[in-house]
């Protein structure tokens, strides 16, 4: 299937209310599977996804939302939590197997790993965003929520921490508002 630019960036928008069309769990597997080619520093790949598509668990995701979010994420099918892993360098053995092991990163400062892991993490889920749009499906992405509870409800594995949430379904295009415009290539770029 070719994808156009309009397909993945210039039609394609923020929702922030969804119909009811559930996901299927093959799409969020296939989702996975592309997002997972993303690069990341020493192939760290540190991002961590809970995806939630139970009534139940959205109504706990929705607990946590700071204001207006809380009614977005009541009207989703389903949601990803993205997080990021602060002991990525526990696979290394599989995914860089040319670093030493056990790899220097163990010994790093904690501020110096959760650096690396969030610079990857926010590197990978670009290309779940771009993955979820390319396999039909609309994205609310946002970060209004209180980490700690989603981290208590949610991970099984001390070591992720939160980072944002991307509602997924096929979004309710009468709920949009007109597209604000971006910042002019001369304004947000420089050429040295």
């Amino acid at each position: 299937m070719q994808l156009t630019d309009s397909q993945l960036f210039l039609d394609a928008r923020s929702h922030k209310k969804f119909k009811d069309t559930p996901v299927s769990l093959d799409t969020l597997q296939s989702v996975y599977e592309l997002t997972k080619m993303a690069p990341t520093a020493n192939n760290c790949c540190p991002l961590r996804i809970v995806f939630v598509t139970s009534k139940g668990g959205l109504s706990t995701l929705a607990a946590s939302a700071h204001g207006y979010n809380k009614e977005k994420v009541e009207t989703a099918p389903a949601a990803a939590i993205l997080a990021y892993d602060m002991r990525f360098y526990d696979h290394f053995a599989e995914l860089a197997p040319h670093l030493s092991q056990p790899p220097s990163q163990a010994q790093w400062p904690e501020d110096r790993i959760e650096k690396m892991a969030i610079t990857s993490a926010n590197i990978q889920a670009g290309f779940f965003l771009i993955a979820a749009r390319a396999h039909g499906l609309d994205c609310g992405p946002m970060a209004g929520f209180d980490a700690e509870p989603i981290e208590q409800a949610f991970f099984d594995v001390p070591s992720w921490r939160f980072g944002w949430v991307v509602l997924l379904g096929e979004g309710d295009p009468d709920a949009l508002y007109p597209r604000a415009d971006r910042l002019a290539f001369e304004t947000a770029c420089k050429v040295v």
